[in-house]
């Protein structure tokens, strides 16, 4: 393909609007309403407890790689320790860099790490926290306040790259100024939830895909596993976790979730223009280790770069794996419901559109769900 200016130019606006929530003034991190909710919810400085920890491994999802996939690393050992990190003045710090050095830095905004790969094998590492909240659902009784158990599981790789199935002419001309293999450095956001009951039974699942989440009932939407592990399909280039399914699947993915995105996602109709699907094809089940750091460490909470700053939009380094959504939906329980519907079902998509109306639409929808969602919860329980 010829290198012309207009094709460089087409790819750079291309890559604007796939590449995510990054702008010239600072990365998602700055986005209005975290600094609030953090001040009202600040993190636990101390890691899981050793029953949480049980806990956790006890329902530890099992990982399956695409073939030729590099697989998960250690995010201190295998990551944070090979590069070099500056602050917002342009001062380096000290190499190799710690854990304590990159959380005397974790409140810097403008601090940016820069990850230099090596060639000697990685350590298999996936990062376990626990969070909990009283979840309030109406029922025709009345409501029901139901105190629910997050189990997040998160699972680092060196970069992310683009869907497998970007349509070949983005794919082409994205080329032109960009690995699609190394789209980021450092992909830490790539996380599922299994949400436990009161009872701690497993009762759903939600799955970070991209910039948003997916829920999904365990026993109703997804099958629940006799040994208790939910299989994961890790996809082709992205990284992004799906529900394993054997053979090679295309997942509808979107960039953000605006309402065209979500329609689609709902709906399999009208994809967004710059719409482009993950590909899943598992070959081969990994194993890892499973470690706990506390919620406010920066691998969760650090404001600035964690990966190189590059010049196109959505191409510089990831800040901590805690802002993974907006702010308004922060609260576990809220992204649960906010993102739970079924696919193809027109009763979600009219309570969705109906939502719209609202300042914060997918919370709107959320609370427009959490009847559906619990009168669902509380027939798969029964079944099962």
């Amino acid at each position: 393909m010829t290198r012309t200016p207009a094709a460089l130019l087409l790819a750079a606006a291309l890559a604007a609007a796939v590449g995510g929530c990054e702008s010239r003034r600072g990365n998602f991190s700055q986005s209005p309403g975290f600094a609030v909710y953090y001040a009202e919810h600040p993190p636990a400085g101390e890691p899981a407890s050793p029953a949480d920890q049980a806990l956790l491994r006890r329902y530890r999802p099992r990982l399956w790689l695409p073939a030729g996939h590099p697989g998960p690393i250690d995010f201190y050992a295998d990551y944070i320790a090979a590069g070099r990190l500056t602050d917002g003045a342009g001062r380096s710090a000290p190499t190799p860099v710690t854990r304590a050095i990159l959380n005397a830095h974790a409140r810097d905004p403008g601090a940016i790490f820069v990850h230099v790969p090596g060639a000697w094998p990685p350590t298999r590492t996936v990062y376990g926290r626990v969070d909990r909240e009283v979840v309030r659902f109406p029922t025709d009784g009345g409501p029901v306040e139901v105190p629910l158990t997050f189990l997040t599981y998160h699972v680092v790789f060196r970069v992310s790259g683009l869907p497998a199935a970007l349509p070949a002419w983005q794919g082409g001309l994205l080329h032109l100024v960009a690995s699609l293999e190394d789209w980021h450095q450092l992909d830490h956001y790539t996380a599922v939830t299994i949400v436990l009951d009161g009872e701690l039974q497993p009762m759903a699942a939600m799955h970070q895909e991209h910039n948003n989440l997916r829920t999904q009932l365990l026993g109703a939407e997804v099958a629940w596993p006799a040994d208790g592990r939910l299989p994961l399909d890790v996809a082709i280039r992205s990284n992004e976790l799906f529900p394993h399914r054997p053979g090679r699947t295309r997942r509808r993915a979107v960039s953000f979730p605006d309402p065209a995105g979500i329609r689609y996602l709902m709906t399999g109709e009208k994809p967004p223009f710059f719409a482009a699907d993950d590909v899943t094809e598992p070959a081969a089940e990994v194993e890892y280790a499973l470690a706990f750091l506390p919620p406010a460490d920066a691998f969760y909470t650090f404001l600035g770069y964690l990966g190189e700053r590059r010049w196109l939009p959505g191409r510089s380094g990831p800040p901590g794996a805690d802002f993974n959504t907006l702010p308004a939906l922060k609260p576990r329980g809220v992204q649960m419901l906010a993102f739970y519907w079924r696919e193809g079902d027109p009763d979600d998509l009219a309570r969705f559109e109906a939502s719209l109306a609202s300042p914060t639409p997918l919370a709107a929808f959320g609370r427009a769900q959490a009847p559906i969602f619990y009168r669902r919860w509380q027939s798969a329980r029964r079944a099962r």
